[in-house]
């Protein structure tokens, strides 16, 4: 059982690896087995067709996230310091992970946004849990007063989506050198605009 278990994590960290430069589109049995070095029928133990393969790499890209993104940040404070150490760890978290491509379910929403089957409702469930992740912790942030009451939550994760998105193209894609700094200025221009309204003072003579 042990042997069994460890073959499968092998299997599966060299998917990830494939799956990072390739796109889930790219995670053939045939490919996968020779990265691992068996065959197609060993691979067969552990998975029965393309489609559970990319599930499986999909659920442990969601382990490796986590462990990377996740686990660090729950260790900050409640409110913007958890925010903020989540978003950082969150841009640019594949190569971090020691991936040697980019973020495979940023890639994965462009490859099935038309493609209808488990796979793609795999992504739509990981992407939604994602944003309900974000969401609980920037309304976390303006219960404990870090962001402006009245504040528009959702707005916000859709605004830090976008910049995410957009760093992982510039980063990916284009290989701008400055994917990182841009993507940092614009989750502080972003922060500055949804940070509490500080109220002026009186003057000593309109006390």
């Amino acid at each position: 059982m042990g042997n069994l278990a460890s073959t499968r994590r092998r299997i599966l960290d060299r998917g990830l690896a494939l799956m990072s430069r390739s796109g889930l589109d790219g995670v053939t049995l045939g490919v996968l087995a020779d990265q691992v070095g068996m065959s197609k029928s060993g691979l067969f133990a552990h998975f029965r067709s393309k489609e559970e393969v990319q599930i499986g790499l999909l659920d442990h890209t969601a382990e490796v996230g986590a462990a990377c993104m996740i686990a660090p940040a729950m260790k900050k404070p409640e409110g913007l310091p958890r925010l903020k150490a989540l978003v950082e760890n969150w841009f640019g978290w594949a190569p971090r992970a020691g991936l040697p491509g980019g973020c495979p379910v940023a890639a994965g929403l462009f490859e099935f946004d038309d493609l209808e089957g488990p796979v793609r409702d795999k992504l739509l469930k990981m992407e939604a849990e994602w944003r309900g992740l974000l969401t609980k912790l920037v309304v976390d942030a303006i219960s404990l007063g870090h962001l402006r009451r009245g504040l528009d939550a959702d707005q916000f994760v859709w605004e830090l989506s976008g910049i995410y998105l957009s760093h992982h193209a510039a980063q990916r894609f284009l290989k701008s050198a400055d994917a990182d700094r841009r993507a940092a200025f614009a989750f502080k221009s972003l922060l500055a605009r949804s940070a509490p309204v500080k109220k002026a003072r009186k003057k000593p003579h309109e006390r």
